[in-house]
């Protein structure tokens, strides 16, 4: 049977049986009683579901023990339990109304031009169908693997592969998801074999048969040839062969074939990333996201020995920590949380506040998101300095001279970063994931995006060359970061246009490095040094 094309996810060949996550119909037979006794066991359901996350959470680490976390928080959410409380009382059953909301809060979420919130749906979508399960008297683990297997899907939730045995995965395939998404990270950080995007149907086709992974190629066979499974092989050998030799790079410089340095920095959501990134020879973390933090309501002081916990596992390389991205445009209602502390302060004062106070450890810097111009960079260093204040009241210590910069993610930034400079920002860093999709792809349907969304399209590369022109003349360091996976080829572009800080996630911090060492820059008369990273 010929091979079915996919997004490549994570590298690698598994051959064995399919084991499918059907999650089948639901809301078959339901009875639904008065707005009272749903009401009920709609509160019942909450209390079990939140029983059983807990249970997976204290088995999970790090980011895994997050994405459970944030699930916790979303079924405590008040905003949450009105919509579905004011649902019910209209007269529809408790896990319709789950399911209602479900829809709303994850259609939201998926519209946002933020790539860390949008994949946020896929576990609203995993909370919510929990609780509905409950309600409709199901088993929550879907599959129970007997001997090792490839599990095949339409699409993963993380609690899917948080409750299996890891031993007994041998790859992972959906006809959808995205190599961005929870189960891709985990695949990719477990090491197994993992394509997406395969299209509608192939999940169903493979079931019951013995299957070909080979992510490398992006590719799942069914029923594939002796021949087919040798080719694999070879080709992972070769990959395997590959890798050894970058895996010996994580302890040297990056420094292309004419002798230019280059550095390269990490992105993390966890301290357990941020150790993860220095044993792959990061030379600083560029890129802490922190949302999760405010979507769990952390309060200073737990905020405060988190980005310490950072700062130990970096074992005195410098963080650079991103404030909750307060901007994010059309949020779900119970993100409002996050959008309202661009305007009363209090969360985004509660993060800076810890971030001072974890600034007197040496090594940290903040930048932040989402800022448009001087005005919404002044609002800001306004609020740092009444933070600063606060502190000196309370007799808490607290840097002084902690360093902001701004993330330049958007084109109004790009256009006035030479006014943000002016008025403070100490290092830029260009989010060039998402300074694309705000520049030529917003709005865009998919089946158009592909062709927008490349890297080193001119436009976006006109807007760097802008950005790092005005730093270059103030001698303000920047740094790119927002790099994905399959933009990595793309790199050279920037390079070449004089870019020396690449800020990307620690799992393919070799695989650049090693493009980079392959470059020789010295015949390219229009490289010119614009930017020295941090």
């Amino acid at each position: 049977m010929p091979a079915f094309k996919g997004i490549k996810v994570s590298p690698g060949v598994a051959v064995g049986p399919v084991a499918r996550l059907d999650r089948g119909i639901v809301g078959l037979h339901r009875i639904v009683s008065d707005p009272f006794r749903e009401r009920a066991l709609y509160e019942a359901a909450i209390v079990l579901a939140k029983d059983e996350l807990t249970c997976l959470q204290q088995r999970a680490q790090g980011a895994d023990a997050d994405i459970l976390m944030f699930q916790i928080a979303l079924l405590e959410d008040e905003s949450f339990t009105n919509e579905i409380g004011d649902y019910i009382a209209a007269g529809a059953g408790s896990a319709a109304a789950v399911e209602r909301a479900e829809q709303i809060f994850a259609a939201r979420l998926n519209n946002v031009d933020n790539d860390y919130i949008r994949q946020r749906s896929v576990d609203v979508r995993d909370a919510c169908r929990r609780v509905v399960d409950i309600l409709d008297g199901r088993p929550r683990q879907k599959l129970h693997l007997t001997k090792p297997s490839i599990l095949v899907a339409d699409l993963f939730f993380p609690s899917d592969i948080f409750a299996l045995d890891r031993s007994m995965i041998l790859g992972i395939a959906a006809d959808n998801d995205s190599e961005t998404s929870h189960a891709a990270i985990m695949a990719r950080t477990m090491g197994i074999p993992a394509v997406f995007g395969l299209g509608k149907g192939v999940a169903a086709l493979a079931e019951g048969r013995d299957v070909l992974i080979d992510g490398q190629a992006g590719t799942l066979t069914i029923d594939p040839t002796p021949d087919e499974i040798a080719q694999a092989n070879h080709r992972f050998a070769l990959l395997q062969r590959k890798n050894r030799k970058r895996h010996a790079l994580a302890g040297k410089p990056c420094v292309t074939r004419d002798g230019t340095q280059v550095s390269l920095y990490a992105s993390a959501s966890s301290p357990e990333d941020i150790e993860n990134a220095m044993h792959a020879g990061a030379d600083a973390i560029g890129l802490v996201r922190t949302e999760q933090l405010l979507l769990d309501h952390l309060g200073e002081e737990k905020q405060y020995y988190y980005y310490i916990n950072c700062l130990g596992a970096a074992g005195g390389r410098p963080v650079t920590v991103r404030t909750g991205d307060v901007g994010a445009d059309d949020a779900a209602p119970w993100v409002e949380d996050v959008r309202r502390a661009a305007e009363n302060r209090r969360r985004l004062s509660t993060q800076i506040a810890a971030l001072l106070r974890a600034g007197t450890r040496g090594g940290l810097r903040v930048v932040l998101p989402m800022i448009t111009g001087p005005e919404e960079w002044d609002d800001v260093m306004a609020e740092v300095e009444r933070c600063k204040e606060r502190l000196h009241r309370r007799g808490v210590e607290y840097d002084r001279d902690l360093e902001f910069g701004c993330l330049i993610e958007i084109p109004a930034a790009a256009l006035v970063a030479d006014q943000i400079m002016d008025h403070g920002a100490k290092f830029l860093a260009i989010d060039i994931d998402d300074l694309v999709r705000y520049t030529v792809a917003a709005g865009r349907p998919e089946s158009q995006r592909g062709r927008y969304e490349r890297a080193d399209v001119p436009a976006v590369r006109r807007l760097v060359d802008m950005v790092c022109r005005m730093a270059a003349d103030r001698g303000i360091p920047v740094y790119m970061c927002g790099i994905m996976a399959g933009a990595l080829p793309e790199m050279e572009a920037y390079l070449r246009d004089g870019i020396r800080g690449f800020c990307l996630e620690w799992i393919s911090l070799n695989d650049l490095k090693a493009e980079f060492m392959e470059i020789d820059l010295a015949d390219d008369g229009k490289s010119v040094d614009k930017s020295n990273g941090m």
